[in-house]
């Protein structure tokens, strides 16, 4: 069985509103959401061992913006 560890985090209201109306259709919980999503994420970026380090750096810049324009820093 995996441990589960509680974790606060900060979100958009009216998506997490959108998102529990949605959930809500099909009795689905926001717990069960955000570990599909951070499986996703996981198993995203050990998919592709970047060879060359230039490549790498690319997709972890392009990476950085994207977390940056969720955050709401750009």
């Amino acid at each position: 069985m995996n441990r589960r560890t509680r974790v606060n985090i900060t979100v958009d209201e009216e998506l997490l509103k959108k998102a529990k109306t949605k959930l809500d259709l099909f009795g689905g919980k926001l717990s069960t959401l955000f570990n599909a999503y951070l499986r996703d994420f996981v198993e995203s970026m050990d998919k592709e061992p970047y060879a060359n380090k230039k490549e790498s750096d690319i997709k972890i810049k392009e990476l950085e913006k994207r977390i940056e324009k969720l955050e709401g820093r750009k």
